[in-house]
């Protein structure tokens, strides 16, 4: 940890009558109650392809691992 940030803990605590380890388990937890924002995903872009031929492929074809 930075030393900047200790001695901010350490100031931090002392004007709050706190030793450090008090300061930083009410920090945590403090941090642990908020709520995660909720995870957003990327759209799925797919792209579809047109050859005018139909095909067939098996699975060893499309996946090379013996149906694994």
């Amino acid at each position: 940890m930075p030393d900047e940030t200790v001695a901010a803990i350490k100031e931090r605590a002392a004007r709050r009558g706190h030793s450090v380890q008090q300061e930083v388990r009410e920090a945590l937890d403090r941090l642990a109650a908020e709520p995660l924002p909720a995870r957003r995903r990327r759209p799925l872009r797919l792209t579809l392809a047109t050859t005018g031929t139909a095909g067939t492929w098996s699975r060893d074809e499309l996946y090379g691992d013996d149906e694994r």
